[in-house]
């Protein structure tokens, strides 16, 4: 009788979480700790129970992580984890109950490392700011927890479209927890296995249906952010040699290495193109060079100038380099240059202003001399104590 009672309770509940009928969050909080607690005496012995109780343990998760409580967000998902464990070698349904929830712990555990637009914040490496060693530790951990939520959906049928598309939107997963740690070259890579997971799997229904249309474009965005960090050589030139640079993506790839610096004859050779076709598309394909001058105040702060020293333009087969050249020689022979000792600082952005980590070239003015980055491949020396 009181399985059956905590059962009835876990269905009032299921109705009351897709907000039929409409409650207060008090409410909500209220019930959801009556039916964990409901459940809890007959799940240790009862493997459909303790599955069921795990689900409202990731309920609790999510209203915890929501709500801006991380560290009961993680207690409350590794609760979901551990009781939804032992179900999942038994019942299919409860082993993509367990895989969803492994998810949700490796998104809790990687939450520092993203920025307050869900970005990844310490994507520019080696060159930008490194997370502190417990967020570190916390990302790996977010990565181990999707590579078993990843072998929890490979060993179901495959030829079952939930399994398959589980295991799409995990390879997806996978992709932002390795971008948050810095590894450009291999989130772009599950972005393309994942891309073509996806176009695969809605063959049939037409994947220009809504949802399916915006996740494709989603994972297109996440492709073309990558692609734009990685290195040429290792990188770039790695991904085509192993068929993980879609050929839509050439132009891109060689832009990037041509900003960078690379001779046209070099990224011929990395990408498998003629040289013609480089040419052409150098050609063909301009880059927005977006920069911006800024001048250290009496406080301590940087105070950006206005246009010209702020602005952008369309570049075609210029490196970024050669970009920052140009402006810097006519900054230094304007009347805004600040006087000496005054520090000013330079960044050049592909496509759009952001972190100054992520520019294209970065100089920064000194007593005696000029340091200068144009990172990739060679190092910054920008100190690493200029605040931003």
């Amino acid at each position: 009788m009181e399985r059956a009672a905590a059962l009835r309770l876990d269905a009032e509940w299921a109705r009351v979480r897709t907000g039929r009928p409409a409650s207060s969050s008090g409410t909500r909080m209220r019930m959801l700790s009556d039916v964990i607690s409901a459940l809890t005496p007959h799940a240790e012995n009862d493997l459909a129970l303790s599955a069921r109780l795990s689900l409202r343990y990731g309920d609790l998760a999510r209203h915890h992580f929501d709500t801006g409580r991380r560290a009961d967000a993680l207690s409350a998902v590794e609760k979901a984890v551990r009781h939804c464990a032992e179900p999942a070698r038994h019942d299919d349904e409860h082993a993509r109950w367990y895989a969803r929830a492994l998810i949700s712990q490796s998104v809790y555990l990687a939450e520092p490392l993203s920025d307050e637009l869900g970005l990844p914040r310490y994507s520019f490496r080696p060159h930008g700011e490194q997370p502190c060693g417990q967020d570190r530790l916390a990302g790996l951990a977010a990565v181990e927890a999707t590579h078993r939520a990843i072998a929890v959906w490979e060993r179901l049928d495959p030829s079952d479209p939930v399994n398959r598309e589980g295991l799409a939107q995990a390879h997806v997963f996978l992709g932002d927890r390795l971008e948050e740690l810095g590894r450009p070259v291999d989130a772009a890579e599950w972005a393309v296995r994942a891309e073509r997971e996806f176009h695969a799997l809605w063959q049939r229904p037409d994947p220009a249906e809504r949802a399916h249309a915006a996740m494709l474009e989603h994972l297109g965005d996440q492709l073309e952010r990558r692609l734009r960090r990685c290195p040429f050589e290792g990188g770039l030139t790695q991904l085509h040699k192993r068929g993980l640079l879609p050929r839509r993506r050439l132009p891109l790839a060689v832009l990037s290495a041509r900003i960078d610096g690379v001779a046209p004859e070099a990224v011929a050779e990395g990408l498998g193109l003629e040289r013609a076709e480089v040419d052409r598309i150098l050609r063909a394909h301009s880059w927005r060079a977006v920069w911006r001058f800024d001048v250290r105040q009496a406080d301590g702060s940087w105070e950006p100038l206005t246009h010209p020293w702020r602005g952008m333009d369309a570049v075609t087969d210029c490196t970024a380099e050669a970009v920052a050249a140009e402006l810097t020689d006519a900054f230094l022979h304007s009347s805004d240059v600040p006087p000496e000792p005054t520090p000013w600082r330079f960044a050049l952005w592909w496509d759009e202003e952001g972190h100054l980590d992520g520019s294209r070239f970065r100089t920064t003015s000194a007593p005696a001399a000029t340091k200068a980055s144009a990172p990739p491949p060679s190092p910054s020396p920008v100190p690493s104590a200029d605040p931003s």
